[in-house]
């Protein structure tokens, strides 16, 4: 199912510069306020911690709102230093039906234009939003 909203140029923009440029430490998106497209709501500075991140992300659920985002997330495994650039998908249990409904039949047309996700998060609570579960995610092998 899609929903017809439409992904901004910006927010592949934005992508694309913490990606290649490794310019962000974060980007979280958002839809607009007539809920027709998505937009780019923060863009976090490099070295900005992960818990600014999740407040940011919480920010949201305190509307009762939904968010997507991307972290460029930093790990060890194996003595070596790695990055991955991990996708978020922040539905938080509390956000309005409608809120959910449009977030969940979006996620795929931005997830398209965001070429070079590696790692996908689900998150509905501060559970799935802990640090440690994504750097387990982005050391799974499959991943």
């Amino acid at each position: 199912m899609t929903s017809g909203v439409t992904v901004m140029d910006e927010c592949i923009d934005a992508f694309n510069e913490i990606k290649m440029g490794h310019q962000w430490q974060f980007i979280i998106y958002r839809l607009s306020d007539d809920l027709k497209s998505i937009v780019v709501e923060e863009k976090g500075p490099r070295r900005t911690s992960y818990d600014t991140f999740v407040e940011r992300l919480r920010e949201a659920e305190a509307k009762k709102q939904c968010r997507y985002a991307v972290f460029d997330v930093n790990y060890v495994q194996n003595d070596m230093e790695k990055k991955k650039l991990v996708f978020f998908a922040w539905s938080p249990d509390s956000a309005a039906i409608k809120q959910k409904m449009i977030y969940a039949s979006s996620l795929k047309a931005l997830k398209n234009k965001l070429r070079g996700i590696q790692v996908e998060v689900q998150c509905n609570d501060a559970e799935d939003l802990r640090h440690e579960e994504v750097i387990e995610k982005c050391k799974d092998k499959y991943q």
